[in-house]
């Protein structure tokens, strides 16, 4: 029986046409049925275990930063004095920056003064312990066109110790996380003619994070010693609050003439960085702006420069863009690389991606106009010996920002005013300097 049945197998039995259709149409719909709500719950899941796992790396990295930050570690509170054991050759200060609000029109209140002014607060020692050039300092520039330059004793600069929360007091001129409170009245031998008196609070500032590995600004790089100049950002953006009074004094036909105003900072925008070390770099760029029309609480900072390095002179950078809460940083220690920059007595064209992958991070255009706009000449330590007018610096420039993700899409398209803009030494290094041209330098390029 077995070897006839498979000499001779049964004729397979037929269906018709509707049979053949509809049982594996059926079959298919209960796949279908439990397919999507399994495939869906598995999507769901992916996302909130993504959202968890980003949620909790975000919450550890918050909760580890402010642990640095409660420590006495000065590394990890770099807006507090950072040179108490300095007696020469040491400078550091302290540049806040305000300006008043924009309306949308692209200018500023109609019931306000238009302003935007940096103060800057800070000491230096002189080539040696007892040089008559150590002195603290406040010096007040107003939209780039003039600086007040006062001078006090070292003595009369104070500052937080210890766990203290951040300070730091020249004169009668207190700085702090919250705000600032000015009293600033030219004395003899002062280069300044400007009288300068109020209060200005602070909400919502947004330093640039710390980590173990990332310290501000200078990332990893700032764990090296001896470095020329330390770089950071203490707060990106913030609203201000309060009133300033400027009043000057001038001399005309040997009488004494004095005008008074008072600029009202209300819902303005303020910007916190600092400095401190030997000296600044013998060349750089510097573009900052958080006066975005388009863009509130956004922020623009670059900074560019030739550092000496190990017995060498290298190019470096370190820039962000702080933008919806979140910080987009580019810089040498962050793989990020530049495309072009161009510098002129027009422009400043800088094109930059956050990562050498074209395929990931950010790209940014900026264009900062020079045009007709205003600027004057700041102190800065020179050659270790003294302060002096040294860098000429903008507070009118326009700086046209464009934004773009990984896919090209544009998420700025902006133009900040009042941006803060210095071109200082032969630039030209910078852009010889660039990944891919034959000037570049083989051991660190832009």
């Amino acid at each position: 029986k077995i070897t006839a049945d498979k000499q001779h197998p049964p004729p397979p039995q037929t269906k018709s046409p509707t049979d053949v259709k509809a049982r594996p149409t059926k079959k298919n719909n209960h796949t279908i049925s439990f397919s999507i709500p399994i495939i869906m719950a598995v999507i769901a899941s992916a996302i909130w275990l993504c959202k968890e796992v980003l949620l909790t790396n975000a919450a550890a990295a918050s909760k580890q930063e402010h642990l640095l930050r409660s420590t006495t570690l000065l590394k990890f509170q770099p807006d507090k004095f950072q040179g108490a054991n300095k007696k020469k050759q040491y400078f550091e200060g302290w540049y806040y920056k305000f300006v008043t609000p924009l309306t949308n029109n692209h200018t500023t209140a109609a019931d306000a003064s238009p302003m935007s002014m940096a103060v800057v607060p800070g000491i230096f020692y002189g080539n040696t312990p007892n040089s008559n050039e150590s002195h603290a300092f406040v010096f007040v520039t107003l939209n780039g066109e003039r600086q007040h330059y006062y001078r006090f004793h070292t003595s009369e600069f104070t500052h937080a110790l210890g766990s203290d929360d951040y300070y730091i007091q020249v004169g009668n001129n207190r700085f702090t996380h919250t705000g600032v409170s000015l009293d600033l009245r030219p004395r003899e031998h002062d280069d300044a003619e400007l009288v300068l008196q109020g209060q200005l609070t602070f909400a919502s500032p947004n330093p640039w994070p710390i980590s173990l590995m990332q310290l501000g600004a200078m990332g990893p790089v700032g764990w090296l010693p001896g470095l020329e100049c330390t770089h950071g950002v203490l707060s990106f953006d913030h609203i201000l609050h309060g009133s300033l009074t400027l009043t000057h004094s001038s001399l005309e036909d040997e009488v004494e003439k004095v005008s008074s105003s008072i600029i009202s900072f209300d819902n303005g925008r303020g910007y916190t960085e600092k400095d401190f070390g030997k000296s600044f770099p013998s060349l750089w760029v510097w573009i900052q702006s958080n006066s975005f029309p388009q863009n509130t609480g956004t922020s623009l900072f670059v900074s560019i420069a030739r550092l000496p390095l190990f017995g060498m002179e290298l190019p470096g950078f370190t820039a962000a863009i702080w933008h919806n809460g979140t910080l987009i940083p580019f810089a040498t220690w962050s793989g990020a690389k530049f495309e072009d920059i161009r510098i002129s007595e027009e422009e400043v064209y800088i094109a930059m991606r956050s990562s050498r992958s074209r395929r990931r991070g950010y790209r940014v255009e900026i264009t900062v106009d020079r045009r007709n706009v205003p600027e004057v000449l700041l102190y800065a330590p020179v050659n270790f010996t003294k302060m002096a007018p040294f860098v000429w610096e903008a507070l009118q420039a326009r700086v046209h920002m464009r934004l773009f993700n990984s896919h090209g899409d544009v998420l700025v398209d902006d133009v900040g005013e009042y941006a803060g803009l210095e071109v200082h030494g032969n630039v030209q290094w910078l852009v010889d300097n660039v990944c891919g041209k034959k000037t570049a330098s083989k051991i660190i390029c832009l």
